[in-house]
């Protein structure tokens, strides 16, 4: 091959990796699910005084210092693709200084807690996408609840092909790696802020 075509075949291979799907599995990779079924496996969820979603369960106190304004904290239970709830999760969230702006990215961390195997930690960066603007805007414009169906990839980052990375985990998870991304599925939002629908951490373990 010329070093010119070499070049080309080069370039076309990181423009394809580079496009492609992050919530396909690639080769090499083994995918390992877990699902958040919303509102039923909410255990408790409290944000800061900008963040527009119900905290729960009545009385939990508000994260009300002016340093966690745009914050979220989520504990849950985790299901397998059988819907078994086979453990428990945390999330906490970071948003950017306006959480209402049409398109916004954030930090997020994940703490995933399965009794008898271990725990797994994952970090990514998502993005907020058509969220605000299609269905929890209108819903605070109009005072009616938004029903549909709704999937997205909300996870865009920290790593370069838009997934986020498995940080590392303990007991039979110890020395994981690889990358995850969090696709939601949302069916319902109402006006008080309680989203109904799956979350889906998808992790792809290398091998």
């Amino acid at each position: 091959m010329k070093p010119s075509l070499f070049a080309v075949a080069l370039l076309l291979g990181a423009s394809r990796a580079a496009h492609a799907d992050p919530a396909a599995p690639r080769p090499g990779e083994t995918t390992l699910s877990f699902f958040v079924q919303l509102p039923g496996h909410g255990v408790a969820l409290t944000t800061g005084g900008s963040v527009k979603m119900r905290r729960g369960p009545d009385g939990i106190p508000a994260l009300a210092e002016p340093a966690l304004d745009n914050t979220l904290a989520l504990l849950c239970k985790l299901a397998d693709a059988e819907g078994k709830v086979v453990g428990f999760a945390s999330e906490l969230e970071i948003f950017p200084a306006d959480p209402s702006a049409t398109d916004t990215r954030w930090p997020t961390a994940w703490t995933l807690a399965i009794p008898g195997r271990g725990m797994i930690y994952l970090h990514q960066i998502e993005r907020s996408g058509r969220l605000v603007t299609d269905i929890i805007g209108p819903t605070m414009a109009t005072g009616k609840p938004w029903s549909g169906d709704w999937t997205v990839t909300t996870t865009v980052g920290p790593l370069p092909d838009g997934r986020g990375r498995i940080v590392g985990g303990s007991g039979e998870f110890a020395g994981i790696a690889g990358s995850f991304v969090e696709v939601d599925r949302l069916t319902n939002y109402s006006v008080d802020g309680v989203l109904t629908g799956t979350v889906e951490l998808r992790l792809f373990v290398r091998k």
